[in-house]
């Protein structure tokens, strides 16, 4: 008799734990839709397409935001990440804190989404070396679930270039590299001692790189931006695409 109580006694266990685990998966579930419908929705409100096609030359961003109203919402917003023909068309924002916004969304709801947020060391005008801009891989291939498919060089070719808009400037991205690496990599480092230093941090970029960009011309008189999600390869593993940056009129 005591067996058989106890048989129950896991089988209701058993029941309890799978039917907490479904309602986890039902609630970020809810979330992820939830987040997804909120960034496309901020998006239709706040930009406005300039040009149905810009080539890669060109000297003007394909598209403008209403910062003022996005500052309005929440004065974290420092930027706008476009990325024509794919689904990043995202606010940036940065707080003091990087574990901040990586269940908040761009207006400081919680939400498992997260938001697209810039390194708290970093400062939000591109004007450091390296500036870092992290997102969540999101199975729905939302937020920076994209920048795995920079893996493919077919996929570079396509859309080699992105774009960063402010407030007060728009800058055009150039990617230069792609590649999975370790979270604790050199890839994030921001600030660099020399020259060489920094010379030699890009000839490691060049050399891992699943594409081939040798055509892109490039210095160490350049800033770079370096886009961050987690890869689920490996423990800690996270895919990284890299710009060069250049200011347009």
């Amino acid at each position: 008799m005591k067996k058989k109580n106890i048989f129950k006694g896991i089988a209701v266990l058993c029941a309890a734990a799978s039917a907490l685990t479904l309602f986890q998966a039902l609630r970020i579930g809810c979330e992820y839709s939830r987040g997804s419908r909120e960034y496309s929705e901020l998006a239709d409100i706040m930009v406005t397409p300039l040009s149905d096609s810009l080539s890669v030359s060109s000297d003007e961003a394909p598209i403008d935001v209403d910062f003022a109203a996005l500052k309005a919402m929440n004065a974290d917003v420092v930027g706008w990440l476009y990325c024509e023909g794919t689904p990043i068309n995202y606010p940036v924002v940065q707080s003091d804190d990087n574990s901040y916004y990586l269940n908040r969304l761009y207006d400081n709801q919680e939400n498992s989404s997260g938001a697209i947020f810039m390194d708290a060391l970093n400062s939000p005008d591109l004007s450091d070396i390296n500036t870092i801009i992290y997102g969540h891989n999101m199975k729905n291939g939302k937020m920076f679930a994209a920048l795995q498919n920079y893996d493919s060089q077919s996929y570079y070719e396509e859309h080699p270039v992105m774009y960063y808009l402010t407030g007060e400037h728009r800058y055009r991205i150039d990617i230069f590299a792609s590649y999975e690496t370790t979270g604790g990599s050199d890839a994030f480092t921001i600030f660099f001692d020399s020259e060489k230093t920094y010379g030699g941090y890009l000839e490691k970029r060049w050399s891992m790189s699943k594409i081939d960009t040798s055509g892109l011309p490039m210095t160490t008189d350049d800033n770079i931006i370096t886009l961050s999600t987690c890869s689920y390869d490996y423990n800690n593993a996270r895919y990284v695409v890299q710009g060069k940056v250049t200011l347009l009129k």
